[in-house]
């Protein structure tokens, strides 16, 4: 009965992102290559696999339950979790695990060489997203630009023939459907992965930020809804309202930064440590005293009060666990339970060192390769965006400036000719009443597009489309402000013929 229970179709609510399985895999087999390290039985391994906490420990777990309660040996376990497994690395992941237990080989063998088969594996794949990401970052700057010459194309057919309001709305529409499908495509072609860890004490940069945001929001709301009842014009509403909502993401950008340098100097960290401790014969502890602080760079404050706290007797767990969470990374959360963990079992200081920086580096330079193709793409689609939301807002002032002149002149013979044009319902106020409202709505629309593209691109905390969305709201807001003087100034000659 157990066996049925246990093999039943899991819940919605139990199921995992199936994207991020491989990193999970990369992570679980090197934590398990470092445990098997200790010299452990082989069911102590697998208990320990599987209370790591992966998505990837789920088949493990059901592994050991084949072992214990229905008295299978580990070989006849993987073999039938992996022949029932969906996924088709975990699949062969096991069925080699089967092969190789039968064989007698050494699990800190298996497991050292599949972990470095899963880096290799993983880093292809993401790599190839990148590539791919790369891609379809230049054709979003084509589906805005897209979305702009819809509408540009639609007042000009107003123009030129009596079009009908409805085509406009559905030119707007289709204009709006590009600017969220583009996101949306980002959102699906970039890597998936984790980057700040989820542990309940978090950085102060990011305690920070989500504090931020519990006072800028609610003053975001109240200071908007201040302007509108006080009249003013919404340029200056919509710059206020991304001046309100910048602050948390400024801090959570500046802390991203930190995790990127954090990140890329964990693993050298992790290497020398290990290597350290195996030299002395000692414990880490000991092995932290002789490190050179001054070379582990962005992690030198760190890794000092982990020293200090070791030093003074406080329990090893909480000292690494506090050394985690500030750092507010999750490739440090990661790399470091590997080696913690592992070196607490009684594994081999150097080798887990080894594998543990390996793992950070490779996870630390895929990312590097990311950074290059959102970095670019974040300043150009800012620069993209303040372009596309002036040529709207000019064209809508061109067309008001028309306006204006068509219904202040009378000129003869001008003004029949004029007459046979659909300027008459054209300029009757309702169609370009119209016209003003989709043009705030769609740069609105951008605006919030494109500050999804770029997060989705550059990955990180949620609270970096904070600091995306302040930006690209700013800079509509100026637009909104600045083009209507201009174009005022431009039609000011021709209002003076009156």
């Amino acid at each position: 009965m157990s066996f049925f229970k246990f093999w039943q179709k899991p819940k919605k609510r139990d199921s995992f992102d199936k994207d991020l399985l491989n990193i999970d895999l990369f992570s679980q087999l090197t934590h398990i290559a470092g445990i098997a390290t200790s010299g452990l039985s082989r069911d102590q391994v697998f208990a320990q696999a599987c209370e790591l906490p992966y998505h990837s420990a789920t088949y493990f777990r059901k592994v050991r339950f084949l072992v214990h309660e229905l008295n299978y040996d580990y070989s006849e376990a993987c073999r039938v979790v992996g022949e029932r497994a969906e996924e088709n690395v975990v699949k062969e992941l096991l069925l080699r695990l089967a092969s190789s237990l039968i064989a007698g080989e050494p699990e800190a063998t298996f497991f050292a060489r599949e972990a470095y088969v899963m880096g290799e594996t993983y880093g292809n794949e993401y790599e190839r997203q990148v590539e791919s990401l790369s891609k379809w970052t230049d054709a979003y700057m084509v589906l805005i630009i897209s979305a702009a010459t819809i509408i540009t194309i639609g007042v000009v057919s107003m123009v030129i023939y009596p079009v009908s309001p409805t085509l406009i709305v559905v030119l707007s529409a289709v204009a709006f459907f590009v600017a969220g499908i583009g996101s949306w495509i980002l959102y699906r072609a970039a890597p998936k992965e984790v980057k700040t860890h989820a542990l309940p004490q978090c950085s102060r940069d990011q305690a920070g930020a989500r504090l931020l945001l519990r006072i800028c929001a609610p003053a975001a709301i109240v200071t908007c809804s201040l302007l509108a009842a006080l009249g003013l014009d919404l340029g200056w509403i919509v710059l206020a309202g991304g001046v309100i909502l910048f602050p948390p993401g400024m801090v959570i950008m500046r802390d991203d930064k930190r995790i990127d340098r954090q990140d890329g100097d964990i693993g050298g960290f992790l290497r020398s440590l290990g290597g350290v401790t195996r030299a002395i014969g000692s414990t880490v502890t000991e092995g932290l005293g002789r490190l050179n602080f001054r070379s582990l760079g962005s992690l030198q404050d760190g890794v000092k009060a982990l020293h200090v706290r070791l030093s003074s007797g406080i329990r090893p767990d909480l000292c690494w666990t506090r050394f985690i969470s500030e750092t507010g990374s999750e490739l440090v959360n990661r790399s470091t339970q590997v080696f913690w963990s592992c070196v607490k079992l009684g594994g081999d200081p150097q080798e887990v060192g080894k594998a543990s920086s390996a793992f950070a580096l490779k996870i630390s330079l895929l990312r590097a390769k990311r950074r290059m193709v959102s970095n670019s793409f974040s300043w150009l689609c800012i620069t993209m965006h303040g372009a596309t939301a002036a040529l709207l807002m000019l064209i809508y002032q061109i067309m008001f400036g028309f306006t204006a002149v068509f219904q202040h002149q009378e000129v003869g013979d001008a003004t029949e000719a004029l007459s046979s044009m659909p300027f008459g319902e054209l300029f009757n106020g309702m169609p370009l009443q119209l016209l003003q409202t989709l043009t705030i709505t769609l740069i609105m629309v951008l605006a919030v597009a494109n500050a999804i593209a770029i997060k989705a691109t550059e990955g990180g905390h949620n609270y970096k489309f904070l600091f995306y969305l302040g930006i690209m709201l700013a800079v509509s807001g100026a637009v909104l402000e600045l083009v209507p003087r201009m174009g005022a100034v431009l039609f000011t000659d021709m209002l003076a013929l009156e």
